[in-house]
């Protein structure tokens, strides 16, 4: 049927992590994206020259989280060693190290300006720190538990944390106080996304749910059971339209948020999908597993056409469709709808995903102008020595 819009496709299939992807980002521009793993490595690996990628091996443990600061010129990894390095993503950029938790780290994030910095910990805490200077700025500290993540608002002002403890924490980044708390009775919130507009916060829970919240007003917007295992990682689309999420079982799903539903389910990996991202345009995403696999899709969601959604789906679903295979499924319990009329895409069969790079050279990142930090910690006094 001539007019229909594009569906997502695979574009690259990427092998090279020993253990499992645990987080992933892309660069401010898009032409890199960092891949934290249980491998004890961060990789770059560069969309442009297939050929090339740099691993960052610093870590003497499983790296838990990855960041790129805005302007791309930093990245910085958290690690099960207790400790997070700031890198320059080059062969042999400068490095240093901050030793910023009594327990592994969990997450980083940068602020929108790139000169403050979020930890998370499985101490309990999360804190903030002044990039430039290495300066300890202050401790968010109400989590009764493990916090799994801790990210900045778009503009800067609040934090949201993630806990163990079955709850998510909204804190005012100035005055240091916690303003909002959203408790779970089901499970633990295991990742957090904010909505490009700053105004709501996505979470993934380990009891198979995705809940959207209204921060100003303290409510759940919507609730999502699409997932048939605990949900590991979520992503807003630039646009705050569509909502992409990875789990434990093995699918990606991407939400149509304006229409409240699902409209594509994506097969692939042969393990969890711990960790989604798009690119900040919004034409890509990725996606990455316990099955060590990163996936790079194009999304077209700038074609997209709700209207007409149900015609594409009947026509896929009905076998017509050769760009996609789809199936209806039932959702979970709980869902306000009665059938998954969305798009099921299995890229194993493309020339895409047979074409694993897989051959390409990693170089492994020398750091050999590496200025060693100072080891910090809470109470450490921070010189006035500029990094970088």
């Amino acid at each position: 049927m001539q007019g229909l819009f594009s569906d997502p496709a695979l574009e690259r299939h990427f092998t090279g992590h020993s253990g499992s992807i645990t987080q992933l980002r892309f660069s401010p521009d898009g032409g890199q994206i960092a891949t934290s793993s249980k491998d004890a490595s961060v990789i770059l690996w560069n969309l442009n020259q297939a050929a090339r990628c740099i691993r960052f091996s610093s870590h003497s443990a499983p790296v838990n989280g990855v960041a790129w600061s805005p302007k791309g010129n930093l990245v910085a990894s958290a690690g099960q060693d207790r400790t997070v390095k700031i890198w320059e993503p080059k062969l042999r950029g400068a490095s240093g190290e901050f030793v910023a938790h009594s327990k592994p780290v969990r997450s980083v994030d940068f602020d929108a300006t790139g000169q403050l910095m979020l930890t998370a910990s499985d101490d309990k805490s999360v804190k903030l720190w002044r990039v430039a200077r290495r300066q300890f700025v202050t401790s968010f500290a109400q989590q009764t538990n493990w916090v799994r993540s801790a990210k900045f608002s778009p503009n800067g002002q609040l934090v949201a944390t993630a806990c163990d403890d079955k709850s998510v924490r909204i804190y005012e980044v100035n005055s240091g106080e916690c303003v909002r708390t959203f408790p779970e009775e089901r499970s633990a919130p295991r990742q957090l996304a904010w909505h490009p507009w700053g105004n709501m916060l996505a979470v993934a829970l380990g009891c198979n749910r995705i809940k959207i919240f209204d921060v100003a007003g303290s409510q759940l917007l919507q609730l999502y059971v699409v997932h048939s295992a605990p949900v590991n990682d979520v992503a807003f689309h630039p646009s705050g339209h569509f909502l992409l999420s990875g789990s434990d079982d093995r699918t990606i799903r991407i939400l149509d948020l304006l229409e409240g539903r699902p409209i594509y389910t994506l097969t692939g990996h042969t393990d969890a999908v711990n960790a989604v991202a798009f690119s900040k345009d919004g034409d890509k995403f990725a996606t990455g597993g316990s099955d060590r696999q990163l996936l790079v899709w194009q999304s077209n969601l700038h074609t997209y056409d709700a209207s007409q959604f149900d015609a594409k789906s009947a026509l896929a679903s009905s076998g017509c469709d050769t760009s996609a295979a789809s199936s209806k499924q039932s959702l979970a319990s709980g869902t306000s709808k009665s059938n998954d009329l969305s798009i099921r895409i299995d890229p194993r069969q493309s020339l895409a995903y047979q074409r694993s790079e897989e051959n390409f050279q990693v170089l492994d990142s020398k750091h050999a102008n590496q200025q060693k930090l100072l080891t910090m910690d809470s109470q450490t006094k921070s010189p006035s020595r500029p990094f970088f």
